[in-house]
């Protein structure tokens, strides 16, 4: 499954109805805020068997698919 595919399954699973159609287009205009988040941490965490610290975390990872993709790429998911 390609890195979009299980963030996006990994969003879902956190409770994001919606998803962007372009990985550019902002994630809060889809209901991403604080709360939404941490519930994509632990489903991303689940998803690509990672371990997130809270060092590791930044709210400008949640901006957009694309930031979110080069942020799950660096922690090693693929």
């Amino acid at each position: 499954m390609e890195l979009f595919e299980r963030i996006s399954k990994a969003l879902r699973a956190a409770g994001m109805a919606e998803l962007p159609t372009s990985p550019s287009e902002e994630l809060s205009l889809y209901g991403m805020d604080s709360l939404m988040m941490v519930l994509s941490v632990a489903a991303l965490e689940k998803e690509f068997s990672l371990r997130i610290s809270g060092h590791e975390f930044s709210e400008e990872y949640f901006r957009d698919l694309d930031a979110l993709a080069g942020w799950m790429r660096r922690l090693g998911a693929s």
